[in-house]
């Protein structure tokens, strides 16, 4: 019980931090001013000074995000693994859920184009095709994923996923 009270409170103290830090970024971006130039579109234009930091703040915090997840998904499916006895096994589906979003993602890329894009102007898109197939991934990927997490929580609220003694 102890252990899980110090596990609740370094979870408090991470997710205080990263919160502080996300406060004092965002102070910076709108707090500070404009001061770099930029000419986009014909036009000049003057953007917030910290634009690249809350970029790479916003990155971070992905990247930080996808690697809990899976991290915590994978020990997860893993202690499952582990147990002998039936009474010790647990109802998660961390594994089938890892299954799905792999080859979702992989379904994902092998049915992403790299046709060039008609942009608003008139003009096409197509100088960077990496941009192009990884903005289909991630679109393709996104829809998947959400009608799944609609479906999954529509069979929840049928309960399907009943918890089993």
């Amino acid at each position: 019980m102890e252990n899980e009270n110090k596990q609740i409170k370094a979870s408090k103290w991470a997710l205080g931090i990263l919160f502080v830090l996300s406060a004092v970024v965002l102070v910076m971006f709108f707090g500070v001013g404009y001061g770099n130039k930029t000419y986009l579109n014909g036009k000049n234009q003057i953007d917030p000074q910290y634009t690249g930091l809350l970029i790479i703040w916003l990155y971070a915090l992905v990247g930080l995000c996808i690697l809990s997840v899976l991290g915590f998904g994978l020990v997860a499916a893993f202690r499952n693994l582990k147990t002998k006895t039936k009474s010790q096994k647990r109802t998660g589906f961390a594994g089938w859920v890892f299954l799905f979003t792999f080859i979702i993602i992989a379904a994902s890329y092998f049915l992403s184009s790299t046709d060039p894009v008609l942009l608003g102007d008139g003009k096409t898109w197509e100088t960077d095709v990496t941009n192009l197939t990884l903005s289909d991934v991630c679109l393709y990927s996104i829809y998947a994923l959400f009608l799944g997490a609609v479906l999954s929580a529509l069979l929840s609220m049928c309960n399907i996923f009943k918890a089993r003694k």
